[in-house]
């Protein structure tokens, strides 16, 4: 283990049982001098003794600890495409900028459960404004529908949406170069042994740096070892018509994995009706806003979507303005549930300025709603 990684698990470990150490401290003085002889405060004695020798037991245990190897071990991530600049940082540099930790229940889809993990790094989206995203052939003059894929050394990748890194809180995404695990309270001997494996997975060895998505349920996307990532503009092939009155009939699903469908009305599916503070980067705040439609996941699970997490869905009006979604947004995190294709607000039907309209209710802004929605099409970076 690098010697770095002792040091930190070191200066932690002293810390706490300087704290430890106090309290005892503390504890004993309150026995000595706050109890009087009456019954109650012979109670709070006993109470407090049992505390101190908890404290006294927890202290030794943590003495005896030795640093495991949960560091990063000072290799490069590279962040490349539609950036100012490519950039490579080693472990150093990620440990300068502002870091959050997170903690992490990590359990896959498949019911895998791989421990719990406190994760310390930088949020992602500090790393990409550092890089400088910036559109090298632009043909929309947003950022909403570029791609970021982040790989490992392996080869693995996955794809995030820039709205996903830069409409929700910085630390729900970060690049850990550190990790503690959760050590339960109970010596392990009193834990029963069916739940042993799940213990060991405490001491499995973490590849890092290592993505971090503190939101996502399932834990497929919390990528490990990864080498670099890219940010990708798709080009999508979008039709730019100018028109009037911005308006469509209708919308299309198509795209990679998915049968054809067009929609003249919203599916006989269940509705969803959401409650959104709207506030744009543009203009500001423009009230609370009361929308009602059908969950996107549903829709694109009837038109009968794969599951793939290389995959990206972009969603596009007539006149060209579009958002991008991952598919693991909208899969693997409790707030795809919240994205919506509706068709009603505050209780009427849409009818200026097209049928039907994309919200993503979860998104701290609402440049990514999308008015008067005219397709939407599943794209593979694969």
């Amino acid at each position: 283990m690098e010697k770095r990684g002792k040091q930190y698990f070191l200066k932690i470990k002293d810390r706490t049982c300087g704290v430890l150490s106090m309290l005892c401290s503390m504890l004993v003085l309150l026995l000595v001098f706050g109890c009087q002889d009456s019954p109650g405060d012979r109670e709070v004695s006993k109470e407090l003794s049992r505390v101190h020798e908890e404290i006294s037991n927890l202290s030794q245990k943590l003495a005896l600890m030795e640093p495991r190897d949960h560091l990063l071990t000072g290799k490069d991530l590279l962040i490349t495409g539609e950036v100012g600049q490519a950039v490579s940082l080693s472990a150093k540099d990620l440990n300068r900028f502002e870091c959050s930790e997170v903690r992490l229940n990590e359990v896959s889809r498949d019911g895998r459960y791989h421990g719990a993990f406190t994760y310390r790094g930088p949020a992602l989206r500090s790393l990409l404004e550092f890089a400088g995203i910036k559109k090298k052939n632009p043909d929309f003059n947003k950022d909403l529908d570029l791609a970021i894929v982040v790989k490992d050394k392996k080869g693995q990748k996955i794809v995030l949406s820039w709205g996903e890194i830069f409409y929700r809180n910085p630390s729900n995404v970060i690049i850990a170069f550190e990790a503690c695990p959760i050590i339960p309270h109970h010596e392990k001997d009193k834990i029963p042994k069916k739940f042993h494996p799940w213990l060991e997975q405490l001491e499995r060895k973490v590849g890092f740096p290592k993505l971090v998505l503190a939101s996502d349920f399932y834990s497929d996307r919390s990528l490990e070892g990864i080498a670099s990532i890219e940010v990708v503009d798709l080009h999508p092939k979008v039709p730019q018509q100018k028109q009037k009155g911005l308006f469509a009939p209708q919308f299309t699903v198509s795209g990679y994995g998915v049968k054809s469908m067009t929609f003249d009305a919203l599916p006989a599916i269940d509705r969803t009706v959401t409650l959104f503070k709207e506030v744009g980067d543009g203009q500001g705040y423009h009230g609370l806003k009361l929308f009602e439609g059908v969950s996107l996941v549903q829709l694109l699970e009837e038109a009968g979507i794969q599951r793939d997490l290389d995959s990206a869905i972009i969603i596009s009006a007539p006149d060209g303005y579009r958002t991008l979604l991952s598919y693991g947004e909208l899969f693997m995190s409790p707030a795809g549930k919240n994205i919506i294709i509706g068709d009603m607000m505050a209780g009427e039907k849409v009818k200026k300025r097209g049928r039907f309209f994309l919200v993503t209710s979860d998104d701290l802004s609402a440049d990514r709603h999308v008015k008067s929605v005219q397709k939407i099409e599943v794209i593979s970076l694969r």
